[in-house]
């Protein structure tokens, strides 16, 4: 199974990114100079395989990493999955380590994944939220990556992390983690940069300190809600919440946005709801009734507080 598995892996590597493709393929080849590494990155690409072009149930998928990765970091195998992965993970996040990568494990919901890269670079940033509010971050710009994730393996580098937020974990500095090469230079002119990672991950630090213990989707919901208030026209992210929206809530991302597209269809549009009808839609009236419901899900939250 292991060799057809491999088989899969080399076929899909050429459909990858550049610079993913070619750091991914040195650190799995045969005679890769770091072994351990590689027998890493390839229990994720295979259990990759198996959810994505075998189409396994998780059910099926989670196991076989479980017996990888706790066969890679010897590491009792308990039977209870989820656990076994955390403790095979933090193994290994220190022999990565020891090999010159960074890595990130756990899961990325629905699935598991680990972010693998070599460098980071730390910048800090002031961050204007919608209402004036200011919000200090340091972003830290992660380079060089060798796996991001299921989701970039899964569409070749189309979709994917841009980044993440991180708070009071000992292993990681608090701060937004920033995939480097996904924001080109200038930032201060990089609207995507500005919006969607530095607005919407300023959006999650905000709200872990007025609001600890919001769910995933309760942060994205008011996070997409602060990329929306943050552009100028439906096609710079309206357009891809439309694309992403799915109303199941173990997706925190496509969830939020199928509440946020359908609240705002609810106040904004009479008839069909098409792609057509966002579009006639002046965008200042999307603006606004995205602050609307940021708005109103704050005094949500002051009241249950």
């Amino acid at each position: 199974m292991s060799d057809d598995l491999d088989r899969r892996i080399l076929e899909r590597l050429p459909h990858l990114p550049s610079p993913t493709r070619e750091l991914m393929g040195t650190a799995i080849a045969p005679d890769a100079a770091d072994p351990s590494i590689r027998d890493g990155i390839l229990a994720y690409l295979r259990y990759f395989t198996r959810l994505f072009e075998l189409e396994e149930p998780s059910d099926r998928a989670e196991p076989a990493l479980a017996d990888d990765l706790t066969a890679l970091a010897h590491v009792p195998r308990t039977g209870v999955d989820e656990p076994d992965i955390d403790a095979a993970e933090a193994v290994l996040r220190a022999e990565f380590a020891d090999h010159g990568y960074q890595f990130l494990g756990g899961r990325t919901p629905p699935h598991f994944g680990a972010y693998i890269w070599r460098r980071t670079e730390d910048r800090p940033f002031e961050v204007t939220l919608p209402r004036g509010e200011r919000q200090e971050v340091i972003v830290h710009f992660m380079h060089e990556f060798v796996l991001r994730g299921w989701l970039h393996w899964k569409t070749a580098g189309e979709q994917g992390a841009g980044g993440w937020y991180q708070q009071d974990d000992p292993d990681w500095p608090d701060g937004l983690y920033c995939v480097a090469d996904r924001y080109p230079e200038p930032l201060d002119e990089n609207r995507a940069f500005q919006v969607s990672l530095l607005g919407h991950e300023a959006q999650h630090v905000a709200d872990h300190r007025a609001f600890p213990g919001l769910s995933s989707p309760e942060l994205e919901y008011r996070a997409k809600l602060v990329e929306l208030i943050g552009y100028d026209r439906a096609d710079e992210r309206l357009t891809a919440f439309l694309a992403d929206a799915r109303d199941d809530p173990t997706e925190p991302h496509p969830f939020a946005a199928h509440l946020i597209t359908q609240r705002l269809a609810e106040r904004l549009i009479d008839g069909p709801r098409t792609e057509e009808a966002w579009h006639s839609l002046d965008y200042r009236r999307i603006r606004d009734g995205a602050q609307d419901l940021l708005d109103e899900d704050t005094a949500r939250l002051s009241r249950s507080g």
